[in-house]
């Protein structure tokens, strides 16, 4: 009896950990300190200053690197009205986007303010009336939802 309860237990304790890899909560290496535009521009982060936005040119590399299935990584920080970043790390091996999402220096997050991560098979542009919007697709949880980045045109 309790060698059977043994195996159960183990099938169950091995679904639950095999159920659980598909979205992981990592240590992203993000500032954890205050992070100004100013620093992370020169840091080489694509950024969204209330719609402004610097290193443009790296995240269409970026997605030129997904196209052609080329290794590439980026991190996009977006300010919020109050100034604090909220970072999206976008890391491509060449085959899916490990999607990062970390709200955790908003001060007005509230109960959802964490990291998050997925796994995201590709990014998708769709041309709207104020420019083109970038969406990531097919990926293993809904975090991949939070990803929103526009490029006005």
């Amino acid at each position: 009896m309790i060698k059977g309860l043994t195996i159960v237990f183990t099938g169950l304790f091995t679904l639950f950990l095999f159920g659980c890899q598909q979205e992981q909560v990592i240590e992203v290496k993000n500032p954890k300190t205050p992070y100004h535009s100013e620093e992370a521009i020169e840091n080489g982060d694509v950024v969204d200053l209330h719609g402004e936005i610097s290193n443009l040119d790296r995240f269409e590399d970026f997605v030129e690197s997904v196209e052609n299935g080329v290794k590439d990584g980026i991190r996009i920080t977006i300010y919020t009205d109050e100034g604090d970043p909220i970072y999206n790390n976008l890391d491509y091996d060449g085959n899916k986007i490990q999607y990062t999402y970390d709200n955790s220096q908003d001060g007005f997050a509230g109960s959802g303010q964490g990291v998050r991560s997925t796994f995201c098979s590709g990014i998708k542009a769709k041309e709207n009336e104020d420019g083109v919007e970038y969406r990531l697709s097919g990926c293993s949880s809904d975090v991949g939802d939070t990803f929103y980045f526009v490029v006005v045109e």
